[in-house]
């Protein structure tokens, strides 16, 4: 395990022991990612329980050694941010809009307590990491400066400030944060057909044709089973595969033989399930299209 690993190891502990006594919700999502601009900063006032009093500013235009910056949407309704640092401190920040609504440019919310379970009010949330410091309950307010989203809750910008005060104590804090990523790349979403009619060999080797249409360039595996009922031979069964490079747009032709050689199809009708499993590694997503069709084979 790499150093970052452990550190994020620690992190999600630390979060998990301290959840119960101060209230928090929820852990980080799988698709957290890092950031490739940002700036965070947090001012805190004297008697405020989770800076000290003290006030903290870090950027990826000046960083310290081992700063990392990760971040995470959640349908448009909730951003969320992580920070390490090997010198300092760790960060974490949790902005949620209410139920039914995105968080966008230009939207002020007031009053806003810390994350409850069940509860589709608007949140916000701040932990500090690095002492374990945080608000059993709080009161806030945040302002979205700016918001971009893509696919599959991909963060391409948010800029927001807030404050918070946690309950009973004499003093607060505001921080500002901004996230800026490339734009997104296409979600991988893949589209295959199976021509109806498929050849037969005087060796009785099937070959499936068919095209398949791609979202972003990617290299596929296209694979099926072929099965047909014969007289004397009952069910024969063959497998297919084939790899094909899918470009964007544009229908890619694939054709693929059966195997073993030992299986002999014959001219007629056969029944083929032609399977895509996509593995869009950009956006963790994973799915299989799949299509069932009567074949006709011919010479």
């Amino acid at each position: 395990m790499t150093r970052r690993s452990w550190r994020r190891v620690l992190f999600a502990a630390t979060m998990a022991l301290t959840a119960g006594a101060a209230g928090l919700v929820g852990s980080a999502p799988a698709q957290a990612r890092p950031v490739q601009a940002w700036s965070f900063s947090v001012t805190g006032e004297p008697g405020d329980p989770i800076t000290a009093g003290n006030s903290y500013s870090y950027s990826s235009a000046a960083p310290t050694p081992g700063d990392e910056m990760s971040a995470w949407g959640g349908e448009q309704r909730r951003f969320g941010m992580e920070f390490w640092s090997d010198t300092d401190n760790t960060w974490r920040l949790d902005i949620s809009a209410p139920a039914g609504q995105t968080l966008k440019a230009g939207d002020t919310y007031q009053n806003v307590s810390q994350p409850v379970y069940g509860s589709d009010a608007a949140s916000l949330q701040l932990y500090n990491g690095g002492w374990g410091r945080s608000c059993a309950q709080s009161t806030g307010s945040f302002t979205v400066l700016d918001a971009a989203w893509g696919p599959f809750d991909y963060v391409e910008r948010f800029d927001a400030t807030f404050e918070i005060r946690c309950a009973g104590a004499t003093g607060g804090l505001r921080g500002e944060i901004h996230i800026s990523n490339p734009p997104p790349v296409p979600a991988l979403y893949v589209t295959l057909t199976v021509d109806p009619v498929a050849t037969v060999s005087n060796k009785g080797i099937a070959t499936v044709r068919g095209t398949v249409t791609c979202t972003r360039a990617e290299t596929i595996d296209v694979g099926g089973d072929l099965t047909q009922q014969q007289k004397k031979a009952g069910l024969v069964r063959g497998r297919y595969d084939i790899q094909v490079p899918c470009a964007p747009g544009r229908a890619v032709p694939w054709s693929a033989t059966t195997y073993p050689a030992d299986v002999r199809f014959q001219r007629g009708t056969a029944q083929a399930v032609t399977e895509v499993p996509v593995r869009d590694f950009e956006y963790w997503n994973e799915y299989t299209v799949t299509d069932t069709s009567t074949l006709t084979l011919t010479r």
